[in-house]
């Protein structure tokens, strides 16, 4: 089924109001492989700032990987490790297993989720991390692509006393998800969607075997959760010739609990692509076009340091 697109009409927009720890040595600069045991044994690298000074907590930002794809994969294409490095993140790209996030829409009393507790691999991961590097506990962040994307608003929801924002990138949130968790505590937003995304349907679909919410309710979800003004201001990018014909709408909700906020990027024309990075050709036949003229890494990264926890 074709997507609506209800936010293309920008000047008359109505968004709706939306154990065991294993070191492996890797080379000078470069990630280090960490292994973490849950259930079994759990694989991410880890990007450090150069230069950082030890004594000083820094924030931490989890990239996960859309299905198919590692975080190996993530960490050398997209240009987080440059950017995260630049404003003195730490970044840990995981593994998920058989390239795969679950929690975001599957039961998770499910035999499935009970073989790849994702949400507990993150924790585990949060404390591990802690343990060898000065990380600040109230800025510790989550974004993904697609599959990866969808498993940050599961986090968002199932880990909210250690998330303080997500920046899903292409993903939608599921509805059994929301409607069985209630987050204790608000966590901000950042997303980016595409209105031609052709894999992740602007207007929501199903998702092996459950409900995704449009970008619309998704976004709607956390302006009601963190209890911000309904009323967003809406602006839109200029044309640029780096863009290809999409358009670039701004939506922002500010206002929330203890200084949350809600941020979405509408991608007018746009695919199921990471804005600011290019898109390999072949792909592109597939996914869309990509935004050019802004990094969704330089935004994210941004709004991560503006909204730690309270």
């Amino acid at each position: 089924m074709a997507p609506t697109h209800p936010i293309r009409r920008v000047a008359g927009v109505v968004i709706l109001a939306i154990a065991g720890v294993f070191l492996a040595p890797a080379s000078s600069g470069g990630p280090l492989d960490r292994t973490v045991v849950v259930g079994s044994a759990r694989h991410y690298l880890l990007v450090l700032p150069e230069g950082r000074d030890p004594k000083v907590a820094l924030p931490l930002v989890f990239v996960f990987h859309g299905s198919g794809n590692t975080g190996a994969i993530m960490q050398e294409q997209i240009g987080m490790t440059e950017v995260a490095r630049a404003k003195d993140f730490i970044a840990a790209f995981p593994d998920g297993l058989g390239k795969h996030w679950n929690g975001g829409i599957s039961d998770p009393d499910s035999l499935a989720a009970a073989r790849s507790d994702d949400v507990a691999f993150v924790s585990a991961m949060i404390d591990q991390i802690g343990t060898e590097q000065r990380v600040d506990p109230r800025r510790v962040y989550a974004t993904g692509s697609s599959n990866g994307a969808i498993f940050c608003y599961t986090l968002a929801c199932r880990l909210s006393d250690r998330i303080a924002a997500i920046a899903p990138v292409s993903g939608l949130l599921g509805e059994s998800l929301s409607g069985r968790y209630h987050p204790k505590h608000p966590v901000s937003l950042i997303s980016f969607n595409g209105t031609d995304d052709p894999l992740l349907h602007f207007a929501g679909e199903p998702y092996d075997g459950r409900s995704l919410m449009s970008v619309n309710d998704s976004v709607a979800y956390w302006v009601r959760r963190d209890q911000c003004d309904p009323t967003p201001s809406v602006t839109q990018d200029p044309p640029s010739p780096l863009d290809d014909g999409v358009t670039i709408i701004r939506i922002a909700y500010h206002g929330g609990t203890d200084g949350t906020a809600v941020e979405a990027f509408v991608i007018a024309h746009g695919g199921h692509t990471w804005p600011g990075h290019r898109t390999d050709p072949g792909w592109a036949k597939t996914a869309g076009k990509t935004a050019m003229s802004i990094s969704a890494n330089e935004l994210m990264l941004d709004f991560f340091l503006h909204h730690p926890k309270p």
